[in-house]
């Protein structure tokens, strides 16, 4: 994974990643990633609420790259999230977006380290928490930026964190009927 992630980034950096673009079913979408990490939510203890808005049906995206965002965001949530604590994934329409967001109320992140989150190979040990190699966000701002689309993140420390992408729900323009 963590290789997979360099590879993606380098190809990023390069312009060479290319979005395949197709309409995506943002319920099934979501169901899809919950299901992946099911397993890592049980042994956690967790609950999962999916709340998705009646009018929030599809999107022009490339799949594979939107599962992965939400796939590190919800990976992040679980980590940081305390045993028995529930975790809200869900997505809404704006205007002529689609926002994703992710939230949890774990341990949230200090001010002064959420300003270098999205950068890369930024960690920060937890004692007996989630410790990755610091790429999950910066995959997931990059893969939201190539789509056009802005991530914001929201935390107050022992309140927790949400993190919301905003995504244009036509796709990106400069691959627009590609």
């Amino acid at each position: 994974t963590i290789i997979d992630a360099i590879i993606d980034l380098t190809a990023i950096d390069a312009g060479a990643m290319e979005l395949r673009l197709e309409r995506v079913d943002i319920p099934a979408t979501l169901q899809t990633v919950g299901e992946r990490l099911a397993a890592a939510i049980d042994k956690r203890d967790l609950t999962l609420n999916i709340e998705v808005a009646a009018d929030a049906t599809s999107f022009i995206a490339d799949p594979k790259r939107i599962e992965q965002i939400l796939t590190n965001l919800l990976s992040n949530a679980i980590g940081f999230s305390a045993a028995g604590s529930t975790i809200r994934m869900g997505a809404r329409l704006l205007g002529g977006t689609v926002q994703f967001w992710v939230s949890d109320n774990g341990r949230g992140i200090d001010p002064e380290f959420q300003k270098r989150v999205f950068e890369r190979f930024q960690s920060r040990p937890v004692p007996g928490g989630h410790r990755g190699p610091g790429l999950g966000l910066t995959i997931v701002k990059s893969f939201v930026e190539l789509h056009e689309g802005q991530v914001s993140l929201h935390s107050k420390v022992n309140q927790g964190t949400t993190v919301l992408c905003t995504f244009p729900i036509n796709g990106p323009r400069q691959q627009a009927g590609s």
